[in-house]
């Protein structure tokens, strides 16, 4: 038996930088704002970077994107963006809310990346006050013994008698052969 000095993670995820010195919509900004497309960008990238610069709208030297209720949601990099989720996720008005509670809060902040419901999910399974106070729905349920006792049942009886509207309840005990009745109406 060993004893290691350092915790145990359940789930840890590492955090991911930016591969190069550009951010996500580096491209869509420079589609937008000077109609240039990348370098070595086939014409199936052409048409689908014209596409989707139809949603971006620049304002400055912001880029923003355009929900479809016409709000703008201000596009951000991976730093800004992390600093956004440990602000909404557990900063002072934080509720440690669920990832897809947490999308749309980060939404109504009026913030966007493009990756943000996936960075929201990883977000919330690396939280470990979520996982040791969060609800435990994902548990597997305790099996069902499921008990039949027909022995106190099978001493019972139970008949309608009468016509209509007027009837009579019998139950009939056949263990002590008592007669209980009730008018139904």
């Amino acid at each position: 038996m060993s004893i290691c000095e350092t915790p145990a993670h359940c789930c840890n995820i590492d955090e991911e930088e930016e591969r190069d010195d550009h951010p996500w919509y580096h491209d869509i900004l420079r589609y937008v704002k000077s109609r240039e497309y990348p370098d070595q960008a086939t014409e199936n990238d052409r048409r689908t970077l014209r596409r989707l610069a139809n949603d971006y709208v620049l304002d400055g030297k912001i880029l923003y994107k355009k929900r479809k209720d016409q709000v703008l949601l201000r596009c951000v990099d991976a730093i800004e963006a992390r600093k956004t989720l440990e602000e909404v996720h557990e900063g002072v008005c934080g509720t440690h809310a669920n990832e897809f509670t947490m999308a749309r809060q980060i939404m109504r902040f009026k913030n966007y990346w493009s990756t943000m419901e996936g960075d929201c999910i990883r977000y919330a399974k690396k939280c470990h006050k979520c996982q040791i106070y969060g609800d435990k729905i994902h548990v597997p349920p305790s099996p069902l013994h499921v008990m039949t006792s027909p022995w106190p049942f099978s001493m019972w009886g139970m008949d309608f008698i009468g016509q209509s509207h007027q009837r009579l309840l019998m139950d009939i005990d056949s263990f002590s052969w008592s007669l209980i009745t009730s008018p139904n109406e």
